[in-house]
């Protein structure tokens, strides 16, 4: 064993050891000038966040800077599963956004760009939220990508191929937030959102990235756990980051519509693993949540919760499934506990109705996620006049096959905003049994999967 691999098993083992309500936070940051900023070399040794010097900036840097202002910026060796080296360009830079109580914090984002020139007027964005749902930060997109990294969340890193094929394929430039922030804030709907649309004003100020700065023509994109910044930033969008040109955001298995009933579904169930880790991501934000779990959960719920400090999804989603998490509260049901309650509608969708267009897809079967939860959202969006509504909702679908099924809808969704197709104003649903049999569907993956298998041989993807 090498000297490198050695590095990486050690700091891997190290991280296993390792253990005023605010309703509305507006931040309009003020134009920020695109600066040189030192582009450092590729780590020598990839090291997960935990270790990581480049995830800390210098005390002060961070309240100093406006948010989505760049603090670090360097290169990164991109690989799949840290063994297949991509060959695309890409960066990793170390910004300052804003938390869930309008307190300054960093975090990174990846950007990956098709080798060579520019297009003429610039490169298009894809904001990609890879679904975390981790509550440590070696769990982050940041690290999975790089060459040499541990895929422990091994989900994570095979998600990264849909914004890899989907968006860079097409020559667009992608930004892969890590949403979550420092403190692996897993369920923070309005921290995560932040995250991601100062992640996309980063980007947008980082030339090497080849766009026009805020007039770039920019889109967002998740599924299940990726869906809470992605929906929640739509509705956000006006008050925090009314400069950037967001074409449309495009959510599948919507996870922030009713975090009480998704609860509830999941409690003894299969993905009990699931509500724990929400419930620590969620306190890391909100320190009346976190005294309650202190105060009010018995011993084997605080092992549980312990354990999903240092667990990525895969393997906390599998750990103590059937489990009565509920059921480890002591006295008055846990989430009609103000601190508990109050939490959870901060981090709701349907606070305010988007301004730009907006796409879903949501299993009719999902067992994960309910769909009356987004019915609802959706129909209160319908309601109250969204410019722009498409929603697919599939029957013969549930949530893991979901992953596949939204892709083709989604993809030609995203690709016509990019593209300066108007979007179908109204609202728009429709209830096929299955997307499978539609011409789009095997449309959308001959355009996807070529430029998938390229990227996994090492060849170059979306040039001109």
């Amino acid at each position: 064993m090498n000297v490198r691999r050695v590095g990486r098993v050690l700091a891997v083992g190290l991280i296993a050891v390792m253990t005023p309500w605010v309703t509305t936070v507006s931040v309009q940051a003020a134009p920020i000038e695109r600066a040189d900023v030192q582009i450092e070399p590729a780590p020598a040794l990839t090291l997960p966040p935990e270790l990581d010097d480049f995830y800390r900036p210098a005390a002060g840097a961070v309240t100093a800077a406006q948010p989505g202002e760049i603090l670090r910026v360097r290169r990164i060796n991109p690989a799949f599963f840290g063994l297949l080296q991509l060959n695309v360009d890409a960066w990793q830079l170390l910004y300052r956004t804003t938390n869930s109580h309008g307190e300054a914090i960093a975090t990174v984002t990846t950007v990956l760009k098709p080798r060579g020139a520019a297009p003429a007027g610039g490169r298009k964005l894809l904001s990609y939220q890879i679904a975390e749902d981790s509550g440590a930060q070696y769990c982050a997109p940041s690290y999975v990508i790089q060459s040499g990294a541990i895929p422990a969340d091994y989900v994570n890193a095979a998600e990264t191929l849909i914004p890899l094929a989907a968006g860079v394929g097409q020559g667009w430039t992608v930004a892969l937030p890590d949403y979550e922030g420092a403190n692996s804030a897993y369920g923070a709907s309005r921290m995560n959102a932040q995250a991601t649309l100062d992640g996309i004003r980063a980007v947008e100020n980082f030339e090497p990235a080849q766009l026009s700065g805020a007039s770039t023509p920019a889109a967002l994109w998740g599924y299940s756990g990726g869906t809470i910044p992605t929906s929640f930033a739509a509705e956000i969008k006006d008050s925090y980051a009314p400069e950037l040109n967001i074409v449309g955001t495009a959510s599948g298995g919507t996870a922030p519509t009713d975090y009480a009933a998704v609860v509830r579904h999941n409690n003894n169930g299969v993905y009990a693993g699931l509500i724990s880790a929400a419930f620590v991501g969620l306190a890391t934000e909100y320190p009346d949540m976190a005294q309650v779990l202190r105060d009010r959960v018995d011993l084997l719920g605080q092992l549980v919760l312990g354990s999903k400090k240092v667990l990525c999804h895969p393997q906390g989603a599998a750990l103590f499934p059937g489990f009565n998490y509920l059921g480890t509260f002591q006295g008055a049901d846990p989430l009609a506990l103000p601190a508990i309650r109050d939490a959870i509608a901060d981090n709701s969708l349907g606070q305010h109705t988007p301004s730009l267009p907006v796409y879903f897809y949501h299993a009719q079967n999902d067992e994960l996620l309910p769909i009356a939860g987004t019915d609802a959202v959706v129909d209160k969006y319908c309601h109250d006049g969204a410019p722009s509504v498409t929603y697919v909702r599939e029957f013969a679908a549930e949530h893991i096959s979901g992953v596949v099924t939204h892709l083709p809808g989604a993809f030609h969704w995203l690709r016509d905003r990019l593209d300066g197709v108007p979007a179908p104003t109204g609202c728009t649903i429709t209830d096929p049994t299955t997307t499978l049999t539609d011409p789009a569907f095997g449309q959308a993956l001959g355009e996807i999967l070529p430029p998938m298998a390229q990227a996994l041989v090492g060849q170059a993807i979306g040039q001109q």
